[in-house]
């Protein structure tokens, strides 16, 4: 039952800051989602370093599956980037998605690699 509560306290967490990033920085070009996805990868490098040096599994579910889960959101990045591909945006789409996948790799691993040393 513990577990359950620290995957759902982390997800309310992430979300509702999700939510205010995206209100205030969406505006032409979903550059909120874009930030929370990149800072997102970047922590869920981090809180991976954390697990495999020993921090309990259930603050690891409080980090990484509650707050990451409910912080990072492919599924509106998806929703938003069909939304570009619909409005011929080509060229807004395509910087948002290899940026989006580029960066966030790069952050995952830098995020890993800061904190597993």
């Amino acid at each position: 039952m513990m577990q359950v509560i620290a995957v759902a306290a982390g997800g309310a967490l992430g979300s509702v800051l999700r939510f205010g990033i995206q209100k205030m920085f969406n505006l032409n070009f979903p550059y909120g989602t874009f930030a929370v996805n990149v800072v997102g990868c970047f922590l869920a490098g981090c809180f991976l370093a954390q697990f495999n040096r020993g921090i309990s599994a259930t603050l690891f579910l409080f980090l990484m599956t509650g707050f990451c889960g409910g912080f990072t959101t492919f599924s509106a990045f998806s929703t938003e980037s069909v939304q570009m591909i619909l409005a011929n945006r080509w060229i807004h789409v395509s910087l948002y998605i290899i940026a989006s996948l580029t960066l966030g790799l790069l952050a995952t691993f830098l995020g890993f690699k800061i904190f597993s040393e």
